[in-house]
């Protein structure tokens, strides 16, 4: 992020978990439990009208095409994301570099 900006083609994945109250030592809280799901963010300005496009991997798949304009990703990202279509704003390391930066959008 030496501009602010995410380089072209960049992509993160997440590991997407359940969660629980129950089975843990701690009284309060939740904890992580198995994965449910793995979707990636790729931007790739070539390949996507919109820079951005966003995948779901279902049962273990190695391939998945980008989620429809009509599943939200891409609007909700859009509308509340704080630099470049990602949620900086709730990375204290990330948002540090975006304020020095100057590119936080929201």
């Amino acid at each position: 992020m030496r501009t602010g900006k995410w380089p072209d083609r960049t992509m993160f994945v997440l590991e997407l978990r359940a969660s629980s109250d129950q089975g843990s030592i701690l009284e309060s809280g939740r904890f992580q439990k198995e994965v449910v799901g793995i979707e990636a963010s790729v931007k790739d300005e070539r390949r996507f009208p919109e820079k951005w496009a966003y995948f779901g991997f279902e049962g273990g798949s190695n391939e998945a095409a980008p989620f429809p304009k009509s599943a939200g990703c891409l609007s909700c990202h859009q509308q509340h994301a704080a630099v470049d279509n990602t949620f900086v704003q709730f990375y204290p390391t990330l948002l540090e570099v975006a304020t020095r930066m100057r590119t936080i959008t929201r």
